[in-house]
């Protein structure tokens, strides 16, 4: 498992970035540091004297050029010449419609700034099989609550029922939101003692748009796992794992805040709950 510095986290939580890689999805295609550094200043300024605007405008080349630019383009955000002075997005780069997550993470990330440590690190998980030896261990960690969101039936199978029945043989809660009807019909069957509901996903941005969450496995509130599909232009699959360990990670937070305050209701386990939940019950 390989992990995310704070650099890249705070590249898409500064205003200014977000302004650079907004202006480059709006153009659609290429832009001289020229062309890029007129936009900006467009944006962020209403300047009536011919030389005022000129000031501006070199200050916001020099910038580029010397600051924002080599960084994102070095984080894959950007790709950028130096040669020719172009710069397109890059294949990092965040959709639009993806802003609204991003702002929140800076939200969250503004809450914990004091915090040191692995626990602010996100890590990244590549590859199917690493997502679910992780979530695999996940389980075996749980000691009050085990909370998971399937999406894709595929990756469920009888395999996964002897690490639900162990902790739910601990007294682990167990709340399971599956997409599957016939795999919420096996596991009604086979674990009584568990919560199981149709997950949607609506608490995100549109999700059909790829990349796609396939899973999410949250123990006792503090450690998670976000799994997403990615697909290639010939449709083949590939499933990278996000994950968060500790109370005040970033990620653990989001998924927090996502799942709503509900989650601390989990213990009365009633309809009223149930309905309450941000999936389909």
């Amino acid at each position: 498992m390989c992990s995310l510095d704070d650099r890249v986290v705070r590249l898409l939580t500064d205003e200014a970035n977000r302004a650079v890689l907004e202006a480059l999805d709006d153009a659609g295609s290429p832009l001289s540091i020229d062309e890029l550094a007129a936009e900006l200043v467009s944006q962020e300024t209403f300047v009536v004297d011919e030389l005022e605007y000129d000031e501006c405008l070199e200050r916001a080349r020099i910038s580029l050029y010397h600051a924002r630019l080599p960084k994102l383009d070095e984080a894959g955000l950007v790709e950028y010449d130096p040669e020719t002075a172009v710069v397109s997005l890059g294949v990092l780069a965040p959709v639009a419609a993806q802003w609204e997550e991003i702002e929140l993470i800076d939200e969250l990330l503004s809450r914990f700034e004091t915090g040191i440590g692995d626990e602010r690190k996100i890590g990244v998980l590549e590859g199917r099989d690493e997502v679910y030896e992780y979530a695999r261990e996940l389980a075996g960690r749980a000691d009050e609550e085990l909370f998971l969101i399937y999406t894709s039936g595929e990756l469920l199978d009888e395999e996964c029922l002897p690490h639900a029945e162990r902790a739910i043989d601990r007294d682990v809660d167990f709340y399971a939101g599956v997409k599957d009807r016939s795999a919420r019909r096996f596991f009604d069957r086979q674990l009584p003692e568990a919560t199981i509901w149709e997950p949607q996903l609506d608490w995100l941005y549109d999700p059909t748009q790829p990349p796609t969450i396939s899973r999410l496995v949250f123990v006792d509130r503090e450690t998670v796992v976000v799994g997403l599909w990615e697909e290639d232009d010939d449709g083949a699959k590939t499933e990278l794992g996000m994950v968060g360990d500790g109370r005040a990670n970033p990620l653990v937070t989001l998924v927090r805040e996502l799942l709503g305050p509900r989650l601390e209701h989990l213990d009365y386990q009633s309809d009223q709950f149930l309905d309450e939940l941000p999936f389909e019950s």
